[in-house]
């Protein structure tokens, strides 16, 4: 990955408290700038640094011989290994290995976070962070599809919403850059905390708050405080907060942080505003986007769901308030591109199929659920949910899965089948002669035809590592 501006090496051991390890008579130190850097070896090219981060399953110090094997210019190293150093050496021509630039640290993720902490301050630019347990995602890419229509702009991509994948996004910033939008993840207390001090926020969004992550977390109070950690740093930059007035836990908030907050929701007198109109048939609405009572725009939604109108009232929002033109903000929305498995509704032969298979928490999955029911109602079709198991709720997993299932009952969905070993409490929660279980994807590909008619209005859903996208090859 190419950086929007090199690194002297001075600024890389101030900034990061790292120390050179050699070669001691390198001539490479000499000139060396960092230009460009890989932490994945199955991508770096020839002269990236390489920094190798560790996982739970991985540790990236086992590929350093990989990395200089194609043509790294050098690499970082935890201290913890520095008796691998030697093995290293040992594996690598000596004209090779003193043209290497060697550089030692404590931890190689938080160097990476120190670097992009002090890179990103050294420009003049405005930094947008969207948090949220739903809508992150759909937020930031209406942002950047309005915002990058009149400015320059750099922003975290697919899912680089973790330390390691804003960081990189932060370096790929440049002088002529005059916005940064970033997705922040989180998965413990602190991240959101750290990564909104990283990256220098100045205008921050919740989306919403929901029983995501749980696994991690004592209770949901946990999350809305964890979500809310941005807040600290806005009120040190005197910047503003972004909170959904609809979502349940924004009072919760808004009572313990200090920052000045602007509300959006829906058709009231909240400083911004949405009043939805109609919805085609593949649930895509169209709305006005009000400033407090002003009427500024007629917008379109190109993507399905009810819930996304607060998330493109939300970075309506945000744009307003930075003074884009209502017109600039309403193309924008319209012909923004959305991340792929993200509510993709698509026509195969007569049935209507929602794919949302990037992800799934308990309340993207009743987002969904709500979607699929408008869909089914507005085509007079049969209401099927095809859904797998949600990942990371902790001890209530068993409980917000049954959840799930009362709330299809409550819905009305026709019938329901599920994949995998946590999902059977859905079925449990919904009706037993109306859902079928599969503990394994390999039960129902060969049957999945069996239970669908034709005109059904279908919804995929599950979280990532169930790969349910799969199934529609077998949908015909």
């Amino acid at each position: 990955m190419k950086l929007g501006n090199k690194i002297k090496l001075k600024e890389i051991l101030d900034w990061s408290g790292s120390s050179v390890y050699g070669p001691k008579d390198s001539k490479a130190l000499q000139y060396f700038n960092l230009t460009s850097i890989s932490t994945d070896t199955r991508t770096i090219e020839k002269k990236d640094f390489f920094i190798p981060v560790s996982g739970e399953n991985y540790n990236g110090h086992d590929f350093i011989g990989d990395a200089i094997k194609r043509g790294a210019s050098g690499f970082i190293f935890e201290s913890r290994f520095s008796n691998r150093v030697a093995v290293w050496r040992d594996k690598i021509k000596s004209d090779i290995w003193n043209n290497l630039v060697v550089l030692e640290t404590e931890n190689n993720l938080n160097f990476l976070q120190d670097i992009s902490h002090h890179y990103i301050r050294k420009f003049n630019l405005i930094v947008i962070g969207i948090t949220g347990s739903v809508g992150k995602t759909t937020t930031k890419d209406f942002i950047v599809s309005i915002l990058s229509r009149v400015f320059n702009i750099k922003f975290t991509p697919k899912n680089f919403n973790t330390e390691i994948g804003i960081s990189k996004s932060i370096l790929e910033i440049d002088e002529n850059t005059q916005f940064f939008i970033a997705e922040l993840g989180m998965r413990a207390n602190g991240q959101i905390g750290k990564l909104a001090k990283v990256i220098n926020l100045d205008l921050g969004a919740i989306t919403a708050v929901g029983p995501s992550h749980l696994e991690f977390f004592k209770n949901m109070e946990e999350i809305a405080l964890a979500k809310s950690e941005m807040a600290e740093f806005i009120t040190l930059k005197k910047g503003i907060l972004f909170l959904n007035n609809d979502d349940d836990w924004t009072d919760f908030i808004e009572k313990r942080i200090k920052c000045k907050v602007l509300k959006f929701g829906r058709n009231n007198s909240l400083d911004f505003n949405f009043l939805e109109k109609d919805m085609d048939e593949y649930g895509k609405f169209s709305f006005g986007f009000y400033k407090k009572d002003k009427k500024l725009a007629e917008i379109n939604l190109p993507v399905s769901g009810y819930h996304n109108l607060y998330n493109a009232c939300c970075a309506a929002a945000i744009c307003s308030f930075l003074e884009l033109e209502p017109g600039m903000i309403k193309e924008g929305i319209e012909n923004a591109v959305l991340e792929s498995k993200r509510m993709e509704v698509i026509r195969k032969g007569d049935k209507i199929i929602i794919n949302d298979c990037y992800n799934a928490s308990p309340l993207s999955m009743k987002k969904a659920i709500d979607t699929l029911k408008l869909i089914a109602s507005r085509n007079e079709s049969r209401s099927v949910a095809i859904l797998a198991d949600m990942l990371e709720l902790g001890d209530d997993s068993d409980l917000l899965h049954f959840e799930i299932g009362k709330y299809l009952k409550d819905k009305d969905i026709d019938l329901v089948i599920t994949v995998g070993k946590l999902s059977k409490k859905i079925c449990c929660g919904f009706l037993p002669n109306k859902s079928y279980y599969f503990d394994e994807m390999g039960g129902i590909t060969g049957k999945l035809q069996n239970f669908l008619k034709p005109g059904d209005a279908i919804l995929i859903k599950g979280s990532r590592a169930n790969r349910l996208e799969s199934l529609l090859d077998f949908i015909i």
